[in-house]
């Protein structure tokens, strides 16, 4: 009885790390949603100031559980982020074809100049979200900046994805949008059909 109460022990132990590292791996997102959430849900979420549009069948007959719930000049809630316009989109795009929330862009306010202040944004995403995938001021980001006035970091997670990008093409002082999209929208079991 003693060496099964030890082992026991043991395998808690052991599995207390990994329970810290679930809690981790949680993906923070602006104003606490999280990817799967119904329009309802969202709404309740992003709270007072929210405008709910309500999207409807083909036929326009019905509401049909989608839509977008909108923010204007609104702190993003990561970091001192803020953003002119959030946009949080749950459509049915999904195998079960369910009204899900599955994307999240946002138009960022920044005073002066727009490639400082992309460096500070990505400086609080990186605490956050740690390093992109590449780095936007590498050669490639540095000749697409030559080129074409942009600049990006991506991060992929498991279920998720991050874009932030810089815009000074057709813009006077330039523009930085963050996006979130979901990437477990549809199920492999679909293969199987």
């Amino acid at each position: 009885m003693k060496k099964f109460l030890i082992s026991v022990l043991a395998l808690a132990m052991l599995c207390l790390p990994l329970a810290g590292f679930a809690e981790d791996a949680a993906v923070q997102l602006p104003y606490g949603v999280s990817f799967g959430m119904n329009l309802e849900e969202v709404t309740q979420a992003v709270g007072e100031g929210s405008i709910v549009e309500e999207w409807y069948e083909d036929d326009e007959s019905g509401k049909d559980g989608s839509g977008s719930v909108f923010l204007y000049d609104a702190p993003v809630g990561i970091g001192d982020l803020q953003a002119s316009f959030i946009t949080f989109d749950v459509t049915r795009n999904n195998s079960p074809k369910l009204p899900r929330l599955d994307s999240i862009s946002m138009s960022l306010v920044f005073d002066g100049n727009c490639i400082a202040a992309f460096r500070s944004t990505l400086a609080e995403l990186v605490a956050i979200y740690g390093q992109p995938d590449s780095d936007p001021f590498d050669e490639y980001g540095r000749d697409s900046y030559q080129e074409f006035g942009n600049l990006s970091a991506s991060w992929t997670l498991p279920d998720i994805r991050i874009h932030l990008t810089l815009n000074q093409a057709y813009t006077e002082n330039g523009a930085i949008d963050l996006n979130y999209a979901y990437r477990l929208c549809y199920d492999l079991s679909d293969l199987d059909m």
